[in-house]
């Protein structure tokens, strides 16, 4: 007969008790835990419920975790289609989840990720949901009767701040802004509203939105990005750098060209130019005064592919390449190639789709190495930037 294993969760309390007498609590909270990737710590949420609330609820915990861990808490690109993380350092997660608890239907559109919290619309925009990949934790809003872009802020003062952001019916080209905080428990209208040019018009659903702290959030269009101060409840639109070698093709066809993305706390811009140039900037604000200063010098696609040619003719070989300079052009010109947000450091990551089926390349800007991001496992848009987080999601 199988013997059956039980726990004496007396004794395994008592033995969390004399390894923190015996080390000390400073230590251990302080010293050794921070310094442990997010996947180890999250194992140690069981030990008690003392453990179980400092690292999920405590922020100083989470500060000390980011300050001592910088290079082992497995920063990347989260997949919520294919259910994948995927990051510089070779790790790659599996989320298992099949269907959200509050889910009534399999219609999820996915909005955007902030600080680790997956956040997006079901049911055709009736319903919206903030949900944490890592500890399974999610929480509904009510529905905004809105069918815009969902914006998210987080921050110590004012909690967590949800925006929805379309254009207004009366007037073409006016947005709207509804906000949504905790503190009223209801969606209100913003007393700011902004206009932007109708090139823009038809880019604002399929925008990317980005959240690097402070008050302020991003929405990426066309040849601007649109900004709302959630403390100020004040809006505007900042003019894309360089925007005679923008490369741009209709929405319903082909993505943009450009991504935005979180770099040191600040919004980041990269793009791919006509000639193949990848391009990489930062937003400098303050007081609502904004610049662009530029972060890399140029890298060109066609170099990538030189230093690289062996990894691309044997990933592309049915297309049958004949040099690095042509396979530039081709994925460029053709659509294919598309950057993804740049978050800092010595890693550029894209994407080369075809057949609908997009593969992540990330490309080393010290060795100059290239490689492709588990060519075994079907990869669909959106990828979001996201650094796994135990916090819970905002109530």
């Amino acid at each position: 007969m199988k013997k059956t294993k039980t726990i004496n969760r007396s004794s395994s309390s008592s033995s969390s008790s004399s390894v923190e007498s015996e080390i000390g609590e400073d230590i251990i909270f302080q010293e050794i835990l921070p310094r442990l990737p997010i996947n180890s710590i999250f194992r140690f949420i069981s030990v008690s419920k003392k453990w179980l609330n400092l690292i999920t609820r405590d922020p100083l915990f989470h500060a000390l975790h980011s300050q001592k861990c910088p290079n082992i808490t497995s920063s990347g690109f989260l997949c919520p289609e294919s259910k994948l993380f995927i990051s510089s350092d070779d790790q790659y997660y599996q989320f298992k989840w099949s269907k959200l608890e509050f889910m009534s239907s399999p219609l999820v559109k996915f909005s955007a990720c902030t600080n680790g919290l997956l956040y997006g619309t079901l049911n055709h925009y009736r319903e919206i949901f903030i949900f944490n990949p890592i500890t399974k934790h999610t929480v509904s809003i009510p529905n905004s009767k809105s069918r815009g872009m969902l914006g998210l802020a987080t921050n110590p003062d004012f909690g967590f701040t949800m925006v929805s952001v379309a254009v207004s019916r009366e007037r073409h080209g006016l947005l709207k802004f509804k906000v949504y905080s905790p503190k009223t428990a209801e969606w209100r209208v913003s007393k700011n509203d902004s206009m932007i040019p109708a090139y823009n018009y038809l880019f604002l659903r399929k925008s990317q939105v980005v959240f690097p702290g402070g008050n302020k959030v991003y929405w990426s269009l066309v040849k601007g990005i649109l900004w709302f101060d959630v403390e100020k409840e004040v809006a505007g639109l900042i003019e894309c750098p360089d925007l005679d070698n923008l490369l741009v093709t209709h929405p319903l066809q082909h993505r943009s060209f450009t991504s935005i993305g979180v770099c040191d706390g600040e919004l980041s811009y990269i793009k791919f130019t006509k000639k193949g140039e990848v391009k990489v900037w930062l937003l400098r604000e303050k007081s609502n005064e904004f610049k662009w200063t530029r972060k890399l010098d140029t890298v060109n696609l066609q170099r990538i592919f030189e230093k690289n040619w062996n990894v691309i003719t044997k990933i592309f070989e049915k297309l049958v390449l004949k040099n690095p300079e042509e396979a530039s052009e081709h994925f460029i010109q053709a659509g294919y190639a598309f950057p993804l947000p740049y978050s800092g450091g010595e890693d550029l990551w894209f994407t080369i789709t075809l057949n609908s089926d997009p593969k992540v390349f990330l490309f080393n800007l010290r060795t100059e190495e290239l490689k492709l991001i588990r060519d075994d496992v079907l990869i669909t848009y959106p990828i979001f930037p996201f650094i796994p987080t135990l916090l819970p999601c905002p109530i």
